[in-house]
């Protein structure tokens, strides 16, 4: 595979990204950025495993990779598609972690016998038919993008003809595969959930993601494989609250649906309150708490995919300085927090402005009152935090740029920014000063060069490069 080329931004488009509302040529540009940056982490995943796990290569990493650059030869936008579901890039950043790790060798070589599954989904995408053997560590078969396969208790393996798994004593069209016969091995598809909404509003598909072994980097309880009754109350929220979203915010309605592909149910908090979350690494997924309200959900809609475009650009530019150690407080947190946090956490609210600022004009009485309450909680903390940012010494060149922009967008929505007179360029107060590991390797594979504003693939902002999840319940996370 050749290295991926740089990419390039203009400045319009790199201020539309601040501002919450991404051009179509500023979505491509964050996606082939993911694409960069995930095809650098599978060649460090295979390069790696080569040397220092000869063993594994030898059985099953060669195949594997032989059969990942025939099926990108045989058609790179399917194989771009299973590189992009939103869990791979969970799984990459766990083989690089675990590979550089040398007490974590038996995790590592669990996680690396994973790359024969994803190579056979990518030829099955390409229209290939392979012959192979998949291993199933933890007898599960991981087929990213089709979904994963249950093996009976003790399997290690399982082997693909074609589009035929062969499992002990069954075969199965993974082309055609449903809801399993009880006692049938749990054969486990992702189910897609869609909207097509009236006039020229975007349509969406999602999909719904309760069996994926990585799903679990939300930082919350995940549910297990919802049943047709769960499958058919959260088509029913998710269509309510894109024609919500569509509604109040149609100019960035087709945003949210090229950035959000997969939805991740969670477990309901015991104080019922709703959480909600979007996790550096898997980009393209929203994880939330089922909700019938269908404003709540298109609140997070819009949110969480501020964050998912958030992260995707800080993969390739740094706005902060990623050796900063200094913490800040801000509004939605009772913790204090890095410079990406603030910055990453500052955008997502800033998203939500001009939601509740249409939604309060839709309605009238308390109703009115409290969507206006909301609207004005939001913009005070948002206000607030760009005011420190403004100010922060931590930013580079690049990231003033993406504040400055944030606050112009904060004052046409009605909220002008003033930096806090106690804080001069020179250094805002730090809160306390974090013990934070350096950058592993999954933080960087490649050279940056910085073009207009936006470079690829690059290295992550300070304070996110660490995290595996945002916790983003919209005022609070």
């Amino acid at each position: 595979m050749t290295a991926p080329a740089t990419l390039r931004m203009t400045v319009g488009d790199f201020a539309g990204v601040a501002a919450c509302r991404p051009s179509p040529t500023a979505l491509r540009v964050l996606r082939d950025g993911q694409v960069s940056r995930r095809l650098l982490m599978l060649m460090g995943v295979a390069d790696t495993a080569r040397s220092s796990m000869p063993e594994f290569w030898e059985s099953w990493g060669a195949a594997a990779w032989e059969l990942c650059l025939r099926a990108r030869g045989a058609d790179v936008r399917a194989f771009e598609d299973v590189l992009l579901h939103p869990h791979v890039g969970v799984w990459l950043g766990r083989c690089l972690r675990d590979l550089d790790d040398p007490p974590a060798a038996v995790r590592a070589s669990v996680e690396c016998a994973r790359l024969t599954g994803l190579a056979a989904a990518a030829a099955l995408r390409a229209g290939l038919r392979p012959h192979l053997a998949l291993p199933a560590p933890d007898s599960l078969v991981w087929l990213p993008t089709l979904g994963s396969v249950r093996l009976t208790e003790g399997a290690r393996e399982a082997r693909l003809r074609g589009d035929v798994l062969d499992l002990a004593g069954r075969s199965v069209a993974l082309v055609e595969w449903d809801e399993p016969a009880p006692g049938d091995p749990a054969l486990c598809a992702p189910r897609p959930l869609t909207a097509t909404p009236p006039g020229d509003a975007p349509p969406l598909s999602v999909v719904l993601e309760d069996t994926d072994p990585y799903r679990h980097a939300h930082r919350h309880p995940v549910l297990p494989r919802q049943t047709a009754g769960e499958l058919h109350a959260w088509q029913v929220s998710v269509a309510a609250a894109w024609d919500v979203v569509t509604r109040l915010v149609p100019e960035r309605a087709a945003a949210c649906a090229a950035l959000w592909t997969a939805l991740v149910p969670l477990r309901p908090p015991w104080t019922g309150r709703g959480v909600s979350s979007s996790a550096r690494e898997a980009y393209g997924a929203i994880a939330a708490s089922y909700t019938a309200d269908p404003v709540r959900l298109a609140e997070t809609v819009v949110h969480e995919s501020a964050h998912i475009a958030f992260g995707a650009l800080a993969d390739l530019v740094d706005l902060a300085d990623p050796g900063d150690r200094t913490l800040q407080q801000v509004g939605w947190r009772e913790d204090a927090r890095p410079v990406g946090s603030v910055l990453t956490g500052t955008h997502a609210h800033l998203a939500l402005l001009e939601f509740w600022s249409r939604r309060h004009r839709e309605l009238s009485g308390m109703q009115a009152r409290a969507a206006r309450a909301r609207l004005h909680h939001y913009g005070r903390q948002v206000a607030d935090a760009l005011g420190i940012l403004q100010v922060h010494p931590a930013l580079t060149p690049v990231g003033a740029r993406f504040v400055a922009n944030m606050a112009n967008e904060a004052a046409r929505c009605g909220f002008p920014v003033r930096p806090p007179p106690s804080l001069c360029r020179s250094g805002p107060p730090p809160v306390r000063v974090a013990s934070r590991q350096a950058p592993n390797l999954t933080r960087r594979r490649g050279p940056s060069s910085p073009v207009q504003g936006v470079a690829g693939p690059g290295r992550g902002t300070a304070g996110c490069g660490g995290k595996t999840s945002d916790e983003t319940t919209p005022g609070a996370g």
